[in-house]
């Protein structure tokens, strides 16, 4: 009999336990259905928000709107229809959208989005970027130093917008600490810089920087001022610096007023700055220089003589008949068939 109360009183307690199981499932299960509604009814208003304020916004472009200030369920979808509209209007047609910004209330409901999710924040800040308001610059330049690289750069790109000589003054400077900035962005962020301060900042970051930050600093430059680049690369060609720096610096020269300081590292004792020094000649010298680029054929590294070939090539003068003749006073069996594949190569390309 006790065996048989035993068994009676588990089987209840079993009983039970799928009953208190079935009711979570289901409660669970409510709880889900629940909130999927809500983020559909979030979703569909805010999509409706978006589309209602894309119309006000394109008519704003066209002459006067009579507007009201943003409703709780609005800004979201006002948000994204204001950032989306922008990014595709040249900055002339964009600043006659900052009244309607102003006049709906984008300042005052923007705290509590900045204290919101990621997303939120992100684009808030590009939100208020637009607005061109130099008083929210305390307001937004907290988030430069954002652990979230997507979040730091977007207030880059905001805090230029609003006020760009202070922006540059602080975003330089962490260009060579923040190594998860992607160099695209930040390469887009310093070409919008119209007044110069991004040059200016670049420039003055150079004259401290190591060899890695130098190395990263002088191709931003070289992107958005080749004029001031230019007397950087010259300085950084005849300082004595790191074979890397001088490689780069190589790769960036453009002035054609620098050949003989190219030519001056064809015989360097580093084969990758030897390489460099091939590729920038060929692209800045002039027919007469070839004499100086034919002794690379012989170069004991292949990638020497391959640059070399192809920069012979590239100067004026020196087509597929005067690469036979180079050819033919080639004593180095290796510099003879570097120049035979370099011309396989331009024949493939003009059959194509």
């Amino acid at each position: 009999m006790e065996e048989l109360a035993k068994g009676s009183t588990v089987v209840m307690i079993a009983g039970w336990v799928a009953v208190l199981t079935l009711l979570l499932a289901c409660v669970l299960l409510t709880l889900i259905v629940i909130l999927r509604m809500r983020a559909q009814r979030r979703e569909q208003r805010d999509l409706q928000a978006r589309e209602h304020w894309t119309r006000v916004l394109q008519q704003a472009l066209l002459g006067p709107v009579e507007v009201q200030r943003l409703q709780p369920g609005e800004v979201q979808g006002f948000v994204d229809a204001w950032n989306a509209l922008h990014e595709s209007l040249p900055e002339e047609a964009a600043r006659r959208l900052v009244p309607v910004g102003q006049r709906v209330g984008l300042e005052e409901v923007s705290p509590r989005l900045l204290r919101g999710s990621y997303h939120d924040r992100a684009m808030t800040i590009i939100a208020l970027g637009h607005l061109r308001d130099r008083r929210l610059f305390d307001r937004l330049s907290p988030f430069l130093t954002d652990r979230s690289p997507i979040v730091s750069l977007c207030a880059a790109r905001a805090l230029a917008q609003v006020d760009p000589p202070r922006a540059m003054a602080m975003f330089v400077p962490l260009v060579s600490e923040r190594e998860d900035w992607v160099p695209g962005n930040v390469a887009r962020i310093l070409a919008e810089n119209k007044d110069g301060s991004a040059a200016r900042e670049l420039g003055n970051a150079l004259l401290r920087a190591n060899a890695d930050t130098t190395v990263k600093l002088v191709r931003f430059l070289a992107d958005i001022d080749p004029q001031r680049a230019s007397g950087v690369l010259r300085q950084l060609l005849d300082g004595h610096v790191d074979d890397h720096i001088i490689s780069v610096c190589l790769q960036l020269v453009n002035d054609r007023h620098e050949r003989e300081r190219v030519i001056g590292f064809l015989a360097a004792s580093r084969w990758h700055v030897r390489m460099h020094a091939a590729v920038a000649l060929g692209r800045i010298g002039e027919a007469a220089d070839a004499a100086r680029l034919e002794p690379l054929l012989a170069d004991s590294v292949w990638w020497v003589r391959y640059r070399a070939a192809q920069a012979l090539m590239a100067l004026s003068g020196n087509g597929v008949e005067a690469m036979r003749k180079v050819q033919q006073r080639q004593g180095d069996a290796f510099g003879r068939d570097i120049i035979d594949q370099v011309l396989s190569e331009h024949g493939l390309r003009g059959a194509t």
